[in-house]
């Protein structure tokens, strides 16, 4: 079942779907729109349901009222907190959700994934979040319509079970709210049909949009269904999930003529103080850019066009007009996500989540040099904060890492800028499209807006798919896992955790494949989480590996001779496992340390915890210095000095995010209600799986090995701890005693000694230079002699470079030409301009493969 054949089954059943005891009680009656097919309730007699796809915005003032966006947060938070709990937003970079990396609606915050499948977890049953959210494939309209945001806050009006409302309440509790607050009268006020369903119709159900004006207000979702097997069901819990768009809302209540100067009123006039834009063709303009929308039309400069002629103007004109405003508009937007994803810990890159970052601030690098604005980005920033404190006052908390984050993505947008321009040339040149689009901008940074900036300037007339920032950012989106089916359905008792010290015991086996036994209870731990699997024996044979697959613990064992039901002993490898728990219990001090070194962006995103050595992967925009090494080390000493305690117990999810906050993800997100949570007091707490020894000081001693910039945006450190970092320290002794030994020096005259030594083999290097330069033309000069003729073949025993060397000093010489080889084959033939040869053909003919042209050719023989 689709949508379309939802909405018709919804439809049919109106009465019990949509019909709600307001529309009876107030005299809202039923109707179907004229322009879209769909059916709406409403007062009077409309025949359009007031979609703003159809209407043009009417709400827009001659005199829009000054509100701000604190202020406005003040009246929405004084009616909605007499009824509902008001709870703070959670983190856009949603880490609780392992196939999410932004949160795109409010009810993110609420889902949770288990084996697969679709669960809430509302910690109020009737509650408000003023959740600010991430769109990115809406980039390309962001500036253009009027009306749409990269980020915005979704204020999320949720209630479910016994204790929360249904449809005739919600209805009531935003009716209310539009017409006190707002102040609408309830005749301007229209509700449309729709259906909400999830991709795989886990959950779904009716929803009832709100338009006023041409405007959409809020969408009423209730979720009620479910598809077991092709039958409709009744969730277990039904949920209500209203999305009020807070920044939309008050651009209603203003009237102003786009949302952005509603929401960025004084972030515009601070970024470009004056305009020359006509007040009153941007008030006609905006009112019919309600139209455009890059996902429902073919060609954005066709509408364009459209909207111009109707305005009396050619669209060269309405450009010159309008551009520069919707470049300030956007920056004002992009600026604004970019503030808040920093301080929530993501960062720009070429990968993942921070990918969509990148594509953000690249434009508003762009839209700044294009239209020569010049601002301060990080005042820009400040004031973004500012009006947000009433709301989010910890945006405040991280400018000084925001800044330097900043400039550090502004120093690579401009390395790139030069490059990038001759690389637009090239593609204007050789004709566009939209796979050389997205490889321009993924090698080299060269976005739409420097390329249309580069024809303009050439005078050439390109067209830039309107898809290509939707086609980039939306894999960036979602993270799709991989998933393997589970083929074993036996099912092992994990005894690893409660008897954690315990490295021997008893077993039955309830399952044999080719290479691994399933246990009935096992001790051993499988590979998850990063941590490497336990070794060790099943009746003095060797286990090489444990996985987990569903429900059930594999075994892989040198040798499988066991039987179904057989009882067995089971053996640990004690000095592994040990080894094992220091470097993941180094782990967790490991991304506390960085953290409170490097910034409070930083966050794990790759770990593995071995044997011999752990590695940990963090989220940073540049690499360490060796001083921040070194400050890491010593806050990571101090704290396993302070024998602080590790301990670990499991928790409801819900109290555990209340207790410690979303750092709980570090590792990604845990699955299920309860959560099994490790903590180092006072320091750190992460949802984690894996086995820990249980005081800091029992970690011993902690040795950073390598640190590695694995890929942009992300750093890789890797470490030893206890007796391992012991034996690398002690193995560094070793070669540096070996080094004096063999330098005739003291250990701490190491490093004035190497230098003394590579300057005397450097030195030594640029004496045999000039001896090779003088044997060149001594040689050359032989040879010139020798050949009378004017053409020097010849075999030499020096180097590829010597034997190129020797046939250009020959070529130097009037008439001449050389073809010079060596022992290993390789072929360097050189002519003069006035010579009756050509060096390549000189090449060919002596059975060379290579090329080159008249003057120089290379190659190899055979």
């Amino acid at each position: 079942m689709n949508k379309i054949e939802l909405r018709n089954y919804f439809g049919k059943e109106y009465k019990k779907e949509y019909e709600v005891e307001l529309f009876k009680r107030e005299g809202f009656t039923r109707k179907q729109c004229v322009a879209c097919g769909k059916f709406f309730w409403s007062l009077g007699e409309k025949n359009d349901c007031g979609d703003s796809s159809h209407n043009k915005y009417s709400f827009i003032k001659s005199k829009p009222l000054t509100e701000s966006y604190g202020d406005f947060w003040k009246k929405t938070k004084k009616y909605w907190e007499k009824t509902h709990e008001v709870i703070p937003r959670y983190p856009v970079v949603s880490r609780w959700r392992d196939d999410l990396y932004f949160t795109i609606a409010s009810i993110v915050d609420f889902m949770r994934l288990e084996k697969g499948k679709v669960s809430f977890d509302f910690p109020h049953p009737k509650l408000i979040v003023p959740q600010l959210c991430m769109r990115f494939v809406d980039i390309a309209n962001v500036g253009v319509t009027g009306r749409h945001l990269s980020s915005f806050m979704m204020l999320g009006q949720h209630s479910h079970g016994k204790k929360g409302y249904w449809k005739n309440e919600c209805l009531e509790y935003n009716y209310e709210y539009l017409t006190t607050v707002l102040k609408i009268p309830k005749e301007e006020i229209t509700y449309g049909e729709d259906v909400w369903a999830m991709p795989d119709y886990s959950a779904y159900g009716p929803c009832i949009e709100s338009f006023s004006k041409g405007s959409e207000l809020v969408n009423s979702v209730f979720m009620q269904y479910y598809q077991d097997s092709g039958t409709q069901k009744e969730l277990p819990e039904k949920v209500i999930d209203v999305g009020w768009g807070f920044e939309r809302l008050l651009w209603y209540y203003t009237g102003d003529l786009t949302i952005y100067d509603a929401v960025f009123k004084k972030q515009n006039q601070f970024i470009k103080k004056e305009t020359d834009t006509d007040d009153a063709l941007l008030k006609k303009y905006a009112e019919l850019s309600a139209s455009l929308d890059v996902d429902s039309m073919l060609d954005m400069k066709s509408e364009k066009i459209k909207i111009a002629s109707q305005l009396g103007l050619s669209f060269e004109e309405l450009e010159k007009q309008i551009s520069p405003m919707q470049a300030t508009w956007a920056i004002a937007d992009h600026s604004r996500t970019l503030l808040i994803a920093v301080s929530d810990g993501a960062i720009p890159s070429n990968a993942a989540g921070g990918y969509n970052l990148r594509v953000l601030a690249r434009r508003l690098f762009g839209f700044k040099k294009e239209y020569n604005l010049d601002f301060d980005l990080m005042k820009l920033m400040e004031l973004h904060a500012r009006e947000l404190k009433e709301v989010y006052p910890e945006l405040s908390d991280s400018m000084n890492e925001l800044n330097e984050i900043m400039s550090v993505e502004e120093n690579k947008y401009l390395e790139t800028l030069s490059r990038g321009e001759k690389i637009a040339l090239n593609l204007i040149n050789s004709g566009l499209n939209e796979e050389k689009l997205v490889q321009a901008y993924e090698s080299n940074g060269v976005t739409p807006e420097i390329i249309e900036r580069i024809a303009k300037e050439n005078h050439k007339q390109v067209e830039v798919p309107l898809s290509f920032y939707k086609k980039i950012t939306e894999k960036h989106v979602m993270d799709k896992k991989k998933t393997s089916e589970s083929v074993e359905t036996a099912i092992s008792e994990k005894t690893y955790y409660d008897h954690q010290y315990d490295y021997s015991g008893k077993a039955k086996i309830v399952s044999v494949g080719k290479n691994y036994v399933v246990l009935d209870k096992t001790l051993f731990y499988p590979e998850g989480g990063g941590q490497c699997a336990d070794h060790g024996w099943i009746n003095s044979v060797k286990v090489t590996d444990v996985q987990r697959q569903g429900d059930a613990i594999l075994h892989f064992v040198e040798k499988n001779d066991f039987k179904k039901g057989e009882s067995v002993e089971l053996k640990i490898d004690v000095s592994r496992r040990q080894s094992i728990q220091r470097h993941h219990s180094a782990t967790h001090l490991m991304i506390a340390c960085c953290r409170s070194v490097l910034g409070n962006h930083v966050w794990q995103c790759g770990s593995k915890k071995d044997d011999d050595e752990a590695h940990l992967d963090i989220t940073h925009f540049k690499r360490l210095t060796r001083k921040e090494k070194n400050d890491i080390e010593l806050l990571a000493e101090s704290m396993i000095r302070k024998d602080l305690p590790i301990t670990w117990k499991e928790l409801d999810r819900a109290i555990a995010e209340e207790k410690y906050g979303f750092r709980l993800y570090q590792g990604g997100g845990a699955i299920g209600k309860k959560i099994r949570v490790v903590e180092i007091k006072d320091l750190d707490a992460e949802a984690c799986g894996g086995l820990h020894v249980s005081r800091t000081s029992e970690i011993g001693l902690v040795k950073i090995t390598s640190i590695d910039y694995v890929q942009d945006g992300v750093v890789r450190i890797k470490y030893k701890a206890g007796p391992r970092a012991l034996e690398y320290i002690q193995s560094r002794e070793e070669l540096l005693e070996k080094a004096s030994f063999e330098l005739s020096v003291q250990p701490e005259q190491l490093p004035s000694a190497a230098k003394r030594f590579f300057d005397e083999w450097n030195e030594y290097r640029k004496q045999v230079d000039k001896l090779k330069v003088y044997y060149v033309e001594q040689l050359a000069d032989s040879l010139v002699k020798q050949h009378p003729d004017r053409l020097v073949k010849q075999k030499i025993t020096e180097d590829s470079k010597f034997v190129e060397a020797v046939a250009l000093r020959i070529a130097r010489e009037p008439g001449f030409a050389a073809i010079i080889t060596n022992n290993e084959g390789f072929v360097a033939a050189a002519a003069n301009e006035s010579s009756a040869y050509s060096a390549v053909d000189l090449l060919l003919n002596a059975g060379a493969k290579g090329g080159g042209n008249k003057v120089l050719a290379r190659g190899k023989l055979g």
